[in-house]
């Protein structure tokens, strides 16, 4: 009952947030700032929120400086291996890489992070629609609609489950 207020204090909060304190704008190193931004795959407009969060402090970010940073972290990050790592991590990738090799990893990654997560989905419901069976029998109502129902059920998604689980091989040939 409590949950729904607090998730929307928290979200407020954190939407609320700034990206750099005062603090942290008088003593920044943007080239290092930049750097880490690049590693991380922060979009480009991150600059612009350090440039308005500082204004408070009377600082001005060197832009310039930053987006140094920013492209040499942006090297490491785009790297292809890089790309399937945050992608079966289930990281978010924010468009910054130009390379195709980065985003075909990527989404091969993340298409493995789905199955996974998919896979996870089906064991819980597995289990949930056990303990319901576990119930009817209980109850002597194992052969009823609800149980043929649920027994159905769980063909489909144990079905659906050993698809996922063969591993799917593609051949690419160039010539």
């Amino acid at each position: 009952m409590y949950k729904r207020p607090l998730c929307m204090v928290v979200l407020v909060q954190l939407v609320g947030c700034s990206s750099m304190s005062v603090e942290e704008c008088k003593v920044a190193d943007w080239y290092s700032v930049g750097l880490q931004d690049g590693q991380n795959g922060a979009p480009s407009s991150r600059v612009s929120d350090y440039a308005e969060d500082c204004l408070e402090a009377n600082v001005t970010v060197d832009q310039a400086v930053w987006f140094n940073g920013y492209d040499l972290g942006l090297t490491y990050y785009c790297m292809p291996d890089n790309g399937y790592r945050i992608g079966r991590s289930g990281g978010g990738y924010y468009g910054v890489c130009d390379s195709p090799l980065f985003l075909e990893q990527y989404n091969l990654g993340r298409k493995e992070y789905q199955v996974e997560q998919r896979i996870r989905e089906i064991d819980r419901e597995l289990a949930s629609i056990a303990n319901q069976l576990r119930q009817l029998e209980k109850n002597a109502k194992y052969n009823s609609d609800e149980g043929k129902r649920l027994r159905s059920r769980e063909s489909m998604l144990r079905s659906e489950r050993r698809s996922l689980m063969v591993p799917t091989i593609q051949y690419h040939f160039t010539f």
